[in-house]
Protein backbone atom coordinates (compact mmCIF):
# COMPACT_ATOMS: atom_id res chain seq x y z
CA UNK A 1 0.00 0.00 0.00
CA UNK A 2 1.68 3.83 -1.58
CA UNK A 3 0.59 6.60 -0.47
CA UNK A 4 1.80 7.54 -4.36
CA UNK A 5 2.82 5.85 -7.24
CA UNK A 6 4.68 6.34 -10.08
CA UNK A 7 1.88 6.23 -11.90
CA UNK A 8 0.79 9.16 -10.26
CA UNK A 9 2.71 11.02 -11.85
CA UNK A 10 1.54 10.28 -15.82
CA UNK A 11 -1.25 13.17 -15.20
CA UNK A 12 1.05 15.71 -14.04
CA UNK A 13 3.64 15.42 -17.48
CA UNK A 14 3.48 13.35 -20.66
CA UNK A 15 7.43 12.80 -19.31
CA UNK A 16 6.50 10.87 -16.77
CA UNK A 17 4.50 7.77 -19.23
CA UNK A 18 5.79 4.74 -20.10
CA UNK A 19 8.69 2.77 -18.58
CA UNK A 20 11.38 5.59 -18.74
CA UNK A 21 8.74 7.94 -17.84
CA UNK A 22 7.80 5.67 -14.40
CA UNK A 23 12.00 5.28 -13.75
CA UNK A 24 11.68 8.83 -13.71
CA UNK A 25 8.95 9.48 -11.15
CA UNK A 26 10.79 6.47 -8.94
CA UNK A 27 14.13 8.85 -8.82
CA UNK A 28 12.23 12.09 -8.22
CA UNK A 29 10.15 10.32 -5.63
CA UNK A 30 13.39 8.87 -4.09
CA UNK A 31 15.26 12.87 -4.22
CA UNK A 32 11.48 13.98 -2.20
CA UNK A 33 11.97 11.35 0.13
CA UNK A 34 8.34 10.04 -1.27
CA UNK A 35 9.61 6.40 -1.30
CA UNK A 36 10.46 6.85 2.57
CA UNK A 37 6.88 8.19 3.36
CA UNK A 38 5.56 4.86 1.08
CA UNK A 39 7.38 2.74 3.25
CA UNK A 40 6.42 3.52 6.68
CA UNK A 41 2.52 4.21 5.56
CA UNK A 42 2.65 0.44 4.00
CA UNK A 43 4.23 0.32 7.58
CA UNK A 44 0.33 0.99 9.36
CA UNK A 45 -1.57 0.83 5.96
CA UNK A 46 -3.87 -2.25 7.35
CA UNK A 47 -4.93 0.55 10.41
CA UNK A 48 -7.60 3.59 10.09
CA UNK A 49 -7.72 6.89 12.35
CA UNK A 50 -6.12 7.02 15.56
CA UNK A 51 -4.59 3.74 15.57
CA UNK A 52 -3.12 4.68 12.14
CA UNK A 53 -2.05 7.72 12.70
CA UNK A 54 -0.52 6.32 15.88
CA UNK A 55 1.53 3.53 13.86
CA UNK A 56 2.60 6.49 11.43
CA UNK A 57 4.33 8.72 14.19
CA UNK A 58 5.79 6.13 15.87
CA UNK A 59 7.77 4.74 12.79
CA UNK A 60 8.42 8.10 12.20
CA UNK A 61 9.38 9.01 15.70
CA UNK A 62 7.45 12.19 16.12
CA UNK A 63 6.73 12.39 19.61
CA UNK A 64 4.55 15.39 19.93
CA UNK A 65 3.66 16.77 23.68
CA UNK A 66 0.33 18.50 24.81
CA UNK A 67 -0.02 21.57 26.81
CA UNK A 68 -3.26 22.41 28.47
CA UNK A 69 -4.11 18.74 28.11
CA UNK A 70 -6.55 18.78 30.93
CA UNK A 71 -9.13 20.65 28.42
CA UNK A 72 -9.23 17.59 26.52
CA UNK A 73 -10.69 15.78 29.05
CA UNK A 74 -13.96 18.06 28.90
CA UNK A 75 -14.29 18.00 25.06
CA UNK A 76 -18.30 18.58 24.03
CA UNK A 77 -20.50 15.26 23.74
CA UNK A 78 -21.92 16.31 20.05
CA UNK A 79 -20.42 18.55 17.08
CA UNK A 80 -17.75 21.19 17.93
CA UNK A 81 -14.54 22.64 15.79
CA UNK A 82 -11.07 23.04 16.47
CA UNK A 83 -9.56 25.29 14.45
CA UNK A 84 -5.22 25.88 13.87
CA UNK A 85 -2.63 27.16 12.07
CA UNK A 86 -1.31 25.35 9.99
CA UNK A 87 3.02 25.65 10.19
CA UNK A 88 4.02 22.17 8.59
CA UNK A 89 1.60 21.38 6.13
CA UNK A 90 0.38 17.74 6.56
CA UNK A 91 2.60 16.66 9.55
CA UNK A 92 0.22 18.68 11.56
CA UNK A 93 -2.91 16.94 10.36
CA UNK A 94 -1.65 14.00 11.06
CA UNK A 95 -1.28 14.88 14.64
CA UNK A 96 -4.73 16.59 14.62
CA UNK A 97 -6.25 13.73 14.47
CA UNK A 98 -4.51 11.32 16.17
CA UNK A 99 -5.25 13.61 19.03
CA UNK A 100 -8.73 13.89 18.65
CA UNK A 101 -9.48 10.96 17.06
CA UNK A 102 -8.04 9.07 19.71
CA UNK A 103 -11.09 10.60 22.11
CA UNK A 104 -14.02 11.30 19.17
CA UNK A 105 -13.68 8.52 16.24
CA UNK A 106 -15.96 10.34 14.42
CA UNK A 107 -13.63 13.75 14.54
CA UNK A 108 -12.87 14.67 10.59
CA UNK A 109 -10.18 17.35 9.37
CA UNK A 110 -11.10 19.09 6.27
CA UNK A 111 -7.78 18.92 4.11
CA UNK A 112 -6.06 19.16 0.83
CA UNK A 113 -6.20 16.83 -1.55
CA UNK A 114 -2.74 15.94 -1.20
CA UNK A 115 -3.39 14.76 2.09
CA UNK A 116 -6.46 13.51 1.14
CA UNK A 117 -4.09 10.19 -0.80
CA UNK A 118 -3.91 8.66 2.45
CA UNK A 119 -6.74 6.26 2.03
CA UNK A 120 -6.45 4.71 5.50
CA UNK A 121 -7.68 8.52 6.87
CA UNK A 122 -10.94 8.42 4.59
CA UNK A 123 -13.15 8.06 7.16
CA UNK A 124 -11.26 11.32 8.92
CA UNK A 125 -11.01 13.72 6.20
CA UNK A 126 -13.06 15.90 3.94
CA UNK A 127 -11.37 17.05 1.11
CA UNK A 128 -11.01 20.71 -0.52
CA UNK A 129 -9.01 21.75 -3.65
CA UNK A 130 -5.19 22.88 -2.05
CA UNK A 131 -5.67 26.67 -2.06
CA UNK A 132 -2.03 27.07 -4.11
CA UNK A 133 -0.43 30.33 -3.82
CA UNK A 134 -3.96 32.36 -4.03
CA UNK A 135 -5.16 34.28 -1.10
CA UNK A 136 -8.72 33.71 -2.29
CA UNK A 137 -11.59 31.38 -1.00
CA UNK A 138 -11.96 28.15 -1.30
CA UNK A 139 -12.49 27.39 -4.81
CA UNK A 140 -16.03 26.09 -6.24
CA UNK A 141 -14.44 22.28 -6.55
CA UNK A 142 -14.64 22.40 -2.77
CA UNK A 143 -18.15 23.24 -2.41
CA UNK A 144 -19.12 19.43 -2.18
CA UNK A 145 -16.23 19.64 0.82
CA UNK A 146 -18.22 21.94 2.54
CA UNK A 147 -21.44 20.57 2.13
CA UNK A 148 -20.11 17.51 3.56
CA UNK A 149 -18.68 19.40 6.97
CA UNK A 150 -21.78 21.28 7.53
CA UNK A 151 -23.63 17.99 7.37
CA UNK A 152 -21.13 16.17 9.66
CA UNK A 153 -21.63 19.21 12.13
CA UNK A 154 -25.58 19.00 11.91
CA UNK A 155 -25.27 15.01 12.61
CA UNK A 156 -23.48 15.82 16.12
CA UNK A 157 -19.96 14.88 14.83
CA UNK A 158 -17.26 17.38 15.54
CA UNK A 159 -14.30 18.93 12.85
CA UNK A 160 -11.39 20.29 12.12
CA UNK A 161 -9.91 22.84 10.27
CA UNK A 162 -6.76 24.69 9.23
CA UNK A 163 -8.67 28.31 8.15
CA UNK A 164 -6.15 29.62 6.39
CA UNK A 165 -5.86 26.99 3.45
CA UNK A 166 -2.58 26.56 3.48
CA UNK A 167 0.94 26.44 5.20
CA UNK A 168 2.25 29.13 6.74
CA UNK A 169 5.02 30.77 4.67
CA UNK A 170 7.65 33.76 5.50
CA UNK A 171 6.44 37.55 4.76
CA UNK A 172 9.43 39.43 3.59
CA UNK A 173 7.26 42.39 4.61
CA UNK A 174 7.05 41.29 8.03
CA UNK A 175 9.65 39.21 8.71
CA UNK A 176 8.19 36.32 9.93
CA UNK A 177 6.61 33.29 9.63
CA UNK A 178 3.18 33.48 9.41
CA UNK A 179 -0.17 31.94 8.18
CA UNK A 180 -2.49 33.75 5.57
CA UNK A 181 -5.69 35.21 5.76
CA UNK A 182 -7.97 33.22 7.00
CA UNK A 183 -10.54 32.14 4.12
CA UNK A 184 -14.10 33.84 4.03
CA UNK A 185 -15.87 30.57 3.01
CA UNK A 186 -14.73 28.78 6.06
CA UNK A 187 -15.39 31.71 8.35
CA UNK A 188 -18.98 31.99 7.15
CA UNK A 189 -19.26 27.89 7.88
CA UNK A 190 -17.67 28.43 11.45
CA UNK A 191 -20.12 31.61 12.42
CA UNK A 192 -23.46 29.99 10.62
CA UNK A 193 -23.01 26.74 12.74
CA UNK A 194 -23.23 27.78 15.69
CA UNK A 195 -21.12 24.77 17.99
CA UNK A 196 -18.31 25.31 20.53
CA UNK A 197 -15.12 26.14 19.45
CA UNK A 198 -11.98 24.85 20.62
CA UNK A 199 -8.37 26.97 19.20
CA UNK A 200 -5.70 24.49 18.77
CA UNK A 201 -1.72 25.82 18.67
CA UNK A 202 1.45 24.65 17.22
CA UNK A 203 3.90 26.19 18.24
CA UNK A 204 6.77 24.91 16.42
CA UNK A 205 8.15 25.33 12.42
CA UNK A 206 9.00 23.92 9.43
CA UNK A 207 12.91 24.04 8.52
CA UNK A 208 14.53 27.59 7.10
CA UNK A 209 15.06 25.89 3.92
CA UNK A 210 11.21 24.98 3.62
CA UNK A 211 10.68 28.68 3.85
CA UNK A 212 13.69 29.93 1.49
CA UNK A 213 12.04 27.46 -1.65
CA UNK A 214 8.98 29.07 -0.89
CA UNK A 215 10.39 32.75 -1.32
CA UNK A 216 11.49 30.89 -5.23
CA UNK A 217 8.09 29.54 -5.73
CA UNK A 218 5.38 28.14 -4.13
CA UNK A 219 5.74 24.56 -5.88
CA UNK A 220 8.93 24.18 -5.46
CA UNK A 221 8.13 24.29 -2.02
CA UNK A 222 5.80 22.14 -2.02
CA UNK A 223 7.79 19.56 -3.38
CA UNK A 224 10.05 19.86 -0.35
CA UNK A 225 6.93 18.63 2.46
CA UNK A 226 8.02 15.45 2.49
CA UNK A 227 11.30 15.79 3.12
CA UNK A 228 10.42 17.69 6.23
CA UNK A 229 8.26 15.22 7.66
CA UNK A 230 11.53 13.20 8.48
CA UNK A 231 13.35 16.09 9.89
CA UNK A 232 10.68 15.69 12.30
CA UNK A 233 12.00 12.61 13.80
CA UNK A 234 13.15 12.61 17.31
CA UNK A 235 11.97 16.03 18.08
CA UNK A 236 8.87 16.90 20.20
CA UNK A 237 6.41 18.82 18.29
CA UNK A 238 5.02 21.41 20.89
CA UNK A 239 0.63 21.59 20.47
CA UNK A 240 -1.58 24.06 23.10
CA UNK A 241 -5.80 23.38 23.48
CA UNK A 242 -6.91 26.54 23.91
CA UNK A 243 -10.14 27.45 26.07
CA UNK A 244 -13.60 26.11 24.83
CA UNK A 245 -15.06 28.90 23.14
CA UNK A 246 -18.83 28.75 23.97
CA UNK A 247 -22.36 29.47 21.53
CA UNK A 248 -23.16 32.44 23.70
CA UNK A 249 -19.44 33.55 23.81
CA UNK A 250 -19.62 33.50 20.16
CA UNK A 251 -23.06 35.13 19.72
CA UNK A 252 -20.94 38.97 20.68
CA UNK A 253 -19.67 38.53 17.14
CA UNK A 254 -22.21 39.42 14.78
CA UNK A 255 -20.56 38.36 11.26
CA UNK A 256 -17.62 36.05 10.17
CA UNK A 257 -14.99 38.59 10.16
CA UNK A 258 -15.73 39.84 13.74
CA UNK A 259 -15.37 35.99 14.82
CA UNK A 260 -12.59 35.32 12.49
CA UNK A 261 -10.53 37.84 14.21
CA UNK A 262 -11.02 36.93 17.68
CA UNK A 263 -10.37 33.43 16.50
CA UNK A 264 -7.32 34.22 14.99
CA UNK A 265 -5.75 35.92 18.25
CA UNK A 266 -7.17 33.30 20.25
CA UNK A 267 -4.97 30.88 17.95
CA UNK A 268 -1.57 33.11 17.17
CA UNK A 269 -1.51 34.94 20.45
CA UNK A 270 -2.31 31.50 22.73
CA UNK A 271 0.64 31.86 25.52
CA UNK A 272 3.35 29.00 25.63
CA UNK A 273 1.89 26.56 28.40
CA UNK A 274 3.91 26.03 31.54
CA UNK A 275 4.39 22.12 30.82
CA UNK A 276 3.41 19.71 28.49
CA UNK A 277 2.50 16.04 28.69
CA UNK A 278 3.60 13.03 26.19
CA UNK A 279 0.42 12.54 23.57
CA UNK A 280 1.13 8.95 24.41
CA UNK A 281 -0.02 9.58 28.08
CA UNK A 282 -2.94 11.36 27.55
CA UNK A 283 -4.75 8.77 24.77
CA UNK A 284 -3.61 6.31 27.85
CA UNK A 285 -5.64 8.44 30.65
CA UNK A 286 -8.80 8.88 28.24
Amino acid sequence: MKVVEPQDFEALSFLFRGDKGHRRAEFIMRMLSIDKVNNIYDNSGKYSGAAFTSGLLDDLGVNYVVGNAERLCSLPEGAFITVSNHPYGGLDGIMSIDLFAAIRPDYKFMVNRILSMIRTLDDNFISVVPAGNKKTGVKAASIKGIRDTLNHLHNGHPAGFFPSGAVSDFSPGKLRVRDRNWQASILHLIHSVRVPIIPVRFFDKNSAFFYILGLINWRIRLLRLPSEVFNKTLQEPRIGVGRLITVDEQKQFPDPVSLGAFLRKMVYEMPLPNSFVPHKLINLNQ
